[in-house]
């Protein structure tokens, strides 16, 4: 592991656990064994280095949500397959998807800058307007229907994280995703 690698996995674990503004460059350089300076050699500022980790984890996401949905056929499939596909990127990287989940409340996220909404929000957004134009889906904004499912999603994961659910992970994540298809069902 080169120490930039080192900076960017201390970075993102330390961003995760208490915050971007709670992390100090000396904090993350010390954790991972290296000087202050070696981190603007490879990043001009903090906030440089947490814009990079914000496009490298929803990358990751976005990668991770294209193959969930590889092999599905009909919107309705495709969106359960998104919806757990966010649950297994949890499992799988809890604190790139802790981040992510953080770095929107810290005005990362948001639009790309042709306006459109970020690739992951964009792929539910895309199953949710094809569903509509089939009459599977109801016909209102996809865009405003996709993020109350993120924010379902995003709610159990805060949820699951802190073990709050009076019922199994797997309860949780079934009932979530049952949600989110009666959510977008056509009445």
């Amino acid at each position: 592991m080169t120490k930039r690698d080192a900076i960017c996995e201390t970075a993102l674990n330390l961003f995760a656990e208490k915050g971007i503004e709670a992390t100090t460059t000396r904090e993350i350089a010390e954790k991972a064994g290296a000087a202050e300076g070696t981190l603007y050699r490879h990043f001009d500022s903090k906030d440089d280095l947490a814009r990079w980790l914000y496009q490298r984890c929803t990358r990751r996401l976005e990668e991770s949500l294209v193959e969930a949905t590889a092999d599905t056929v009909t919107p309705a499939q495709r969106l359960e397959a998104l919806v757990r596909g966010v649950f297994e990127f949890y499992a799988s990287k809890p604190a790139s998807c802790t981040y992510l989940l953080s770095s929107r409340q810290s005005g990362l996220g948001g639009e790309d800058e042709g306006g459109r909404a970020p690739p992951p929000l964009r792929l539910f957004t895309d199953a949710l307007e094809e569903g509509i134009a089939q009459g599977t889906f109801r016909d209102t904004s996809a865009s405003l229907v996709a993020g109350w499912i993120l924010a379902m999603v995003q709610q159990t994961v805060r949820s699951l994280k802190a073990d709050a659910l009076p019922m199994g992970s797997q309860v949780a994540i079934d009932r979530t995703v049952d949600a989110s298809l009666r959510l977008a069902a056509s009445a």
